[in-house]
């Protein structure tokens, strides 16, 4: 699996001056390479294919210790629930917000259909700025079952490792250059899906297409073992 995943933190890190979009391209190709190469993943039904998701090996989540407006957040937190995890913040101009919508849409529909419907997870690379407070107002933009976690450097770095991904911290354009607390992160836009056992199923693509990320997530949601 490290193999794997620095791959996929060499990849995976989409800038935001180009939008959630941009990272396509690579992902295109390297899903066709690797989609069912990998020993121990489980397998898609013959005739059934993913649009914009790629399954994993089920490794399990690491132990992580974070914050969230109600008190600490661990890994226990997402036992018995599906989860999509995504990690950004707040002050995000473009891809978290449209990430987070896609995701609130997806949630919408399932439950529209009597499913069950993941919980997202929005984990700040930013807790300089993103307190809990600000997390939470945050989150409750896209619905109810949405919770915003964060923690120092230290503390995220389980999560970091275990989904490969990366982030920069980069000067706003035009900002002061006295103001410490302008700046912007470049960081990796794909997101993930956990299983209620607490193990990771499936990364999507940075996506603009709701309902090809609901189609797969419904698809994969019907997988035996979730």
């Amino acid at each position: 699996m490290k193999s794997t995943r620095r791959r996929k933190a060499a990849a995976g890190l989409v800038l935001l001056a180009t939008g959630a979009a941009a990272g396509y391209g690579w992902y295109s190709g390297w899903y066709s390479g690797w989609f069912g190469g990998a020993g121990g993943a489980p397998q898609l039904p013959p005739g059934q294919s993913l649009e914009v998701a790629q399954l994993e090996e089920l490794p399990r989540l690491p132990q992580f210790r974070l914050s969230a407006a109600g008190g600490p957040y661990t890994r226990d937190d997402l036992q018995g629930h599906w989860a999509f995890v995504f990690f950004g913040y707040t002050n995000c101009p473009n891809a978290c917000p449209a990430t987070l919508g896609i995701l609130n849409h997806v949630q919408e529909s399932l439950r529209a259909q009597g499913l069950d419907a993941p919980r997202i997870v929005f984990v700040s690379l930013d807790p300089e700025r993103d307190t809990p407070a600000v997390l939470q107002r945050y989150a409750a933009a896209f619905g109810p079952d949405t919770v915003g976690i964060t923690g120092g450097a230290q503390a995220l770095q389980p999560l970091l490792a275990f989904f490969g991904v990366s982030y920069e911290r980069r000067p706003a354009e035009g900002g002061a250059a006295a103001d410490a607390r302008d700046y912007t992160l470049d960081h990796t836009t794909n997101f993930f899906l956990l299983r209620p056992d607490g193990r990771w199923l499936a990364t999507f693509a940075p996506a603009d297409d709701g309902d090809a990320v609901l189609a797969d997530t419904a698809t994969l949601m019907r997988l035996p073992g979730g």
